[in-house]
């Protein structure tokens, strides 16, 4: 798998960066995403860290809640997932 050629589960380096630069900063963020149930929430917190398990990508938001990369749609109104 090239590095343009990502799965779902995992993010592009740019993408991958902007992340580390909201986790870096400590600033809140608007997040939207998908909970386990198809509902979308929106939320507004601090990224703590980008994490990499077992081929998947994962935010941890907030007070340690791990969202996988592939239910975020947005972050501050910049789409994460294709349409």
């Amino acid at each position: 798998m090239s590095a343009s050629d990502s799965s779902p589960s995992t993010v592009c380096w740019s993408v991958q960066n902007m992340l580390r630069e909201y986790a870096g900063s400590q600033r809140i963020a608007e997040i939207v995403y998908q909970d386990s149930a198809g509902q979308i929430c929106v939320v507004h917190e601090v990224i703590r860290d980008i994490l990499s398990r077992a081929g998947h990508d994962f935010l941890v938001i907030g007070k340690g809640k791990m969202v996988g990369v592939e239910h975020v749609i947005m972050v501050d109104g910049q789409r994460l997932t294709k349409e």
